[in-house]
């Protein structure tokens, strides 16, 4: 190799070492030498836990350049917002929280999990003397579950005779994520009130929890039952092969699970198979056997229950009244039912009728929409039909609309051949 070659290529290697050098001792001076800053971290809570009165929750800051990780945990309400402070380095920032909130509803204290998320967020004063301060809105745990109710078949058949047979009714949900997901302690309640009817209930607490008549919960320790992403669960109101009785029915006893009730009437009571598993009564209206409103005239909920059922039994009960006006008579009325916190629902779907509709018995932050079968009150054409969640892009459309979201007045899917 010609000599004045060879000198030159040995040059610029040196250079080119001598300014990677360079580099390098910039990069670890300025992660090193970041300024050090005062950051108040403010936790917003959702908008229907307004009335909070502590958060116990863990935030972590994870620095994106150095991967040093810092924590905090110990936030002061202040206003209607909870704040902490620390000292961190400026840098770019994936931020977690992850706890638990405490509000109250109607005199009840109520616990739900709270969590989020952010990532590459830029924490950088403007001075040295600056604090900087970052809001997170927090979101309930539950409302980022997963699970969603697929299809609702509450109308039941007829008999070839014409009669109304309402035992084959049943419910599917399904996991709508991308991992598995346990369904053990998922809740399956049903509204007090009527989509049709609607009251000026006292005290008013439709935006803070949903008033229930129902409550049913897959049993299990924690992960007993795994749902696969996009698996459904089907849960019958009575595990039996109703061919056996209705010829126009469906198979329903290779259901996952059934509701089963002690009833209190002789005359009236219910069919177990021993070969389904029970849901966990915690409650219903009903003496004798619950079933679904066949009209269509309730909401029907997924929930995850922070307590368990002799707690929820004692301290969620709801008493309230309105007033009811009847042949030019006004007359007051008292009733009570549950209170299931609007933070603990996973998934809701308003029933109703077109010339009934009223009213939808949750808040628009559960479900703003409604589905049907039938088009009337007492609709007969109503029987045989279900409403089944839309499909779009491989996962079940849930928008928190189920006017939007569900094919209303449909073939049930046990139905189709």
């Amino acid at each position: 190799m010609n000599r004045k070659l060879f000198g030159f290529l040995m040059i610029v290697t040196a250079l080119g070492g001598f300014f990677a050098s360079c580099s390098d001792s910039d990069d670890a001076a300025d992660s090193s030498t970041a300024r050090q800053f005062k950051l108040a971290l403010t936790l917003e809570p959702p908008t229907d836990m307004q009335d909070s009165a502590s958060v116990d929750a863990n935030a972590e800051l994870v620095n994106v350049q150095t991967g040093k990780t810092y924590t905090t945990s110990d936030f002061k309400k202040s206003g209607e917002v909870f704040t902490d402070t620390l000292d961190i380095p400026e840098g770019t920032y994936n931020v977690s929280i992850d706890g638990n909130i405490s509000y109250k509803i109607d005199g009840t204290t109520v616990k739900t999990p709270v969590k989020e998320s952010e990532t590459n967020v830029r924490l950088s004063p403007a001075s040295e003397s600056e604090i900087v301060v970052k809001r997170i809105a927090l979101n309930s745990f539950a409302k980022q579950n997963g699970f969603v109710i697929s299809e609702l078949f509450y109308t039941g058949t007829l008999t070839k005779e014409g009669k109304q047979y309402s035992y084959d009714q049943y419910v599917k949900i399904v996991n709508n994520s991308d991992s598995t997901l346990y369904a053990d302690g998922l809740a399956f309640v049903e509204s007090s009130f009527l989509s049709t009817q609607q009251q000026d209930y006292t005290p008013d607490i439709k935006n803070q929890a949903m008033t229930i008549d129902a409550i049913y919960v897959i049993p299990g320790t924690g992960k007993d039952y795994p749902v696969k992403p996009g698996q459904e669960l089907l849960l019958a109101l009575n595990a039996q092969n109703h061919k056996d009785l209705n010829s126009n029915s469906i198979d329903l006893s290779k259901a996952d699970f059934e509701f089963y009730n002690e009833s209190t009437n002789p005359k009236i009571s219910d069919t177990d198979n021993p070969d389904v598993p029970n849901l966990e009564n915690w409650y219903n209206y009903s003496l004798t056997i619950f079933m679904l409103h066949n009209r269509g005239f309730k909401t029907y909920a997924l929930a995850r229950p922070q307590v368990d059922m002799d707690t929820f039994l004692k301290d969620y009960y709801y008493e309230f009244s309105y007033t009811r006006t009847s042949n030019g008579n006004t007359y007051n009325v008292t009733q009570h039912g549950y209170k299931l916190p609007n933070s603990w629902v996973v998934d809701a779907v308003n029933l109703s009728v077109e010339d009934s509709y009223a009213w939808d018995p949750v808040s628009s932050t559960l479900d703003k929409g409604w589905t049907y079968c039938g088009e009337v009150d007492h609709d007969n054409s109503r029987y045989g039909k279900a409403v089944i969640r839309k499909q779009a892009n491989g996962k079940y459309v849930d928008t928190n609309n189920s006017t939007e979201d569900f094919i209303p007045d449909t073939t049930p899917s046990l139905f189709k051949k």
